[in-house]
């Protein structure tokens, strides 16, 4: 755990990602950030959305994906 960590940071590492790549934070930094009670996967919820990302959890870690675009949505760009 990195005292330290806060949630900017972990925005500026996935803003620096590339589509489908990885970040990985441990289980006591997510309950450090995001919380252990019933609210806790709603931000996580919500705080992926706003990042265009998904979490999924391991028994030691959380690892966030960079969105990956459809073929579609990288032909035509949304107006």
């Amino acid at each position: 755990m990195r005292s330290n960590f806060t949630l900017p940071d972990l925005e500026k590492r996935l803003q620096e990602l590339q589509d489908g790549a990885l970040v990985q934070i441990s289980l006591r930094d997510y309950e450090r950030l995001f919380g252990l009670n019933d609210a806790a996967r709603g931000r996580l919820r919500n705080f992926c959305r706003g990042h265009q990302c998904v979490a999924g959890f391991s028994d030691t870690a959380i690892l966030f994906r960079k969105r990956v675009a459809s073929v579609d949505e990288k032909r035509e760009p949304r107006i």
